[in-house]
């Protein structure tokens, strides 16, 4: 391929580059310009996230705490598609159940960790469309089991986020100094406080509920 094939080509593939800049540029903006109480909460509502996806064993690629300004969001903790690896309907359908207590998991930490919050559900809309998904959707069942399927993965995640409080905090302190945690990171500082307090990990994968 000639050299001015190859220039065309990557202009045309990378044409929008300086938009992308412009509102990476924004999106860092406007996380240095926020409220130390609105960074500090959603620090703690991504933390709840990826400490759960770090807990449950799950592909965490990495967590953030800078807004995509034109997408509306805050922040995201980003996961690879475990499920699409699983071996049998049985293991898939646990890891759907796992993901649905990583999506309450946000407003979960709020919650606990955030007491004086008045609304600690601000900002989750999404996180529970996505939990009603993969429940209702991607498990399926009769409306008796659905039901019982929501209350399961709202009662162990908030047991999960209770067990593990310190390294979401510890999670949220790195991610408002670094805006953004790759998931090696994200897991040495997480490993790190479990190491400190000296305690087993609590995933409940002994359960057979979920396996």
């Amino acid at each position: 391929m000639s050299l001015r094939t190859t220039a065309k080509r990557l202009a045309h593939k990378f044409g929008s580059l300086p938009a992308l800049l412009r509102d990476c540029l924004r999106d860092t903006l406007a996380a240095r310009t926020r409220s130390a109480a609105e960074t500090r909460r959603t620090a703690i509502h991504e933390a709840g996230h990826a400490g759960l996806m770090i807990a449950l064993g799950l592909s965490l690629v990495w967590v953030s705490i800078i807004p995509d300004v034109r997408g509306g969001t805050l922040g995201q903790a980003y996961c690879l598609e475990d499920y699409a690896t699983a071996a049998d309907l049985r293991t898939r359908n646990a890891i759907y159940l796992q993901y649905a207590m990583v999506y309450y998991a946000g407003a979960e930490a709020v919650r606990q960790l955030i007491p004086t919050d008045p609304d600690p559900d601000a900002g989750a809309a999404s996180d529970e469309q996505y939990a009603d998904e993969v429940i209702r959707h991607r498990i399926g069942g009769d409306a008796r089991s659905i039901e019982l399927l929501f209350s399961l993965a709202k009662r162990r995640c908030a047991l999960l986020v209770e067990y593990y409080q310190p390294e979401i905090q510890a999670l949220a302190g790195a991610l408002e100094a670094e805006l953004i945690l790759s998931a090696k990171n994200a897991r040495k500082v997480f490993k790190r406080s479990l190491a400190g307090r000296a305690v087993r990990p609590l995933t409940f994968k002994s359960d057979f509920t979920l396996h």
